[in-house]
């Protein structure tokens, strides 16, 4: 996949071509690259790239390195239908899509195909205090859920774990999470080994988008009675 020129990028955050500070992994990047990487988290990821230099860059390098490799490496005969042999048990390979800039009104242009209206047109489900939520229509065998999250000013989700992986993209706004600071294009990945409370900036909403594999786990004082609501509400 040919990576779109950077200068076709004028969105970056940070107003310069820096870009976020906290990024997709190297080993998801190659997943992506390779097509192998879910459907929700290819989605994250490709909203990312819109947004993020760097991780372009690290993607044209992954691409570039494989690309390499498969010059060097001595071809083979193929008997009489192998290729198709080999292509069943392979199974659909999805090649990653290409990287698009972001939209007009800052928008991850991949994101706004799976969105009827405009973020303006939303329509936001309470999820807590200060908290909305919006699922994104995906398949239930597509390997994890994503939402559109919408957090007020100064509110914050309740302190928590995760019984799976979850990924967060911030798209405006911005978070806290303990010492650690997210803002538009920032992306932070949390498994069971963090235990965090993410809590908006004061100086307006922040909207992320977020797919996890595996439902929430709070903690705190009243960490049972929410895990309980968070179960009957799925």
């Amino acid at each position: 996949m040919a990576v779109t020129d950077l200068a076709a990028y004028p969105d970056s955050p940070r107003g310069s071509m820096q870009g976020p500070a906290h990024h997709i992994p190297a080993e998801l990047l190659l997943d992506y690259a390779t097509g192998t990487l879910a459907e929700p988290w290819s989605l994250v990821v490709a909203c990312h790239l819109t947004l993020c230099p760097h991780c372009r860059r690290e993607l044209a390098a992954i691409e570039a390195t494989a690309g390499a490799m498969l010059e060097e490496i001595a071809p083979q005969p193929v008997s009489a239908g192998g290729f198709a042999a080999v292509a069943a048990r392979l199974g659909p390979q999805d090649a990653a899509p290409a990287v698009r800039a972001p939209a007009k009104d800052g928008l991850p242009a991949p994101l706004r195909d799976y969105l009827a209206t405009g973020i303006d047109a939303i329509r936001w489900r309470w999820s807590g205090a200060g908290l909305q939520s919006h699922a994104l229509p995906m398949r239930k065998t597509s390997g994890g859920m994503v939402s559109l999250l919408r957090v007020a000013p100064g509110a914050g989700l309740p302190m928590h774990t995760h019984a799976g992986n979850e990924m967060t993209l911030v798209l405006s706004g911005g978070y806290t999470a303990g010492n650690d600071a997210f803002r538009r294009g920032d992306v932070e990945i949390a498994d069971g080994s963090i235990e965090h409370r993410p809590v908006a900036m004061a100086d307006g909403p922040c909207i992320c988008l977020a797919v996890t594999d595996a439902p929430l786990r709070f903690s705190g004082s009243f960490g049972w009675l929410l895990n309980q609501w968070a179960r009957l509400s799925a």
